[in-house]
């Protein structure tokens, strides 16, 4: 059994912390708050400054908790005999708290809504050339027509002068309840950093106060 180590605590408190706002960075990104409305975008943040102040908050945050569990005798010692349920326990409740913290900042700055662009956009539309002349005509259910009956004949049959623009669709996961998904979030992340910390035979112990001094 090695010694119990306070500064693995502060680490695994600190990653747990950076890999929570991590992941909530990633959210920010990909996911919108509400349903989506049709034809409606969303203004996300740059990468560097959101992931940025998410990163640290969570370290930070990380580093404060830390700071109190070692001041109370927590250490990470590495002993296959113990227990790992103190450690998982542990980490599971400061991940759900770091995820709490995650949708705080979410209910107050989710990506805004932005104008919602012009219909004109979706509009379906037909362009063809005729021997260098361009013709452009609004495309309905039911075919196209043309400005000259002749280039209609003409290109009826023949779809490769034609081509059809249509809106890009756009993958955006809806977030209805943060409460829940980020602090589930949290949870997850940090009950793999548990399971990983546990096949590496890293447990928690409590250290007392005349064995904290004299270490």
């Amino acid at each position: 059994m090695d010694r119990p180590s306070d500064k693995a605590l502060v680490a695994v408190l600190a990653a747990v912390g950076a890999s929570t706002g991590a992941g909530a960075a990633v959210v920010w990104h990909v996911a919108v708050a509400g349903p989506p409305n049709v034809g409606m975008t969303y203004i996300r943040p740059s990468w560097f400054p959101i992931t940025l102040y998410l990163v640290a908050a969570g370290v930070v945050t990380g580093l404060v908790v830390a700071s109190f569990l070692v001041d109370s005798g927590l250490r990470i010692v590495q002993d296959r005999q113990r227990s790992c349920a103190h450690l998982f326990a542990l980490l599971i409740v400061i991940g759900a708290a770091l995820g709490a913290g995650s949708a705080l900042a979410w209910t107050h700055w989710p990506p805004q809504r932005s104008e919602p662009r012009s219909s004109a956009t979706y509009l379906n539309t037909l362009m063809f050339v005729d021997w260098g002349d361009e013709v452009s005509t609004s495309a309905s259910d039911f075919g196209w027509t043309s400005l000259d009956p002749s280039v209609s004949e003409t290109y009826s049959s023949d779809t490769s002068y034609v081509t059809r623009s249509r809106p890009q669709s756009t993958f955006s996961p809806t977030i209805s309840n943060p409460w829940s998904v980020f602090p589930i979030g949290g949870v997850v992340i940090a009950a793999l950093a548990a399971l990983t910390l546990s096949l590496r035979d890293y447990r928690l112990t409590v250290v007392s106060r005349s064995d904290q001094d004299a270490v």
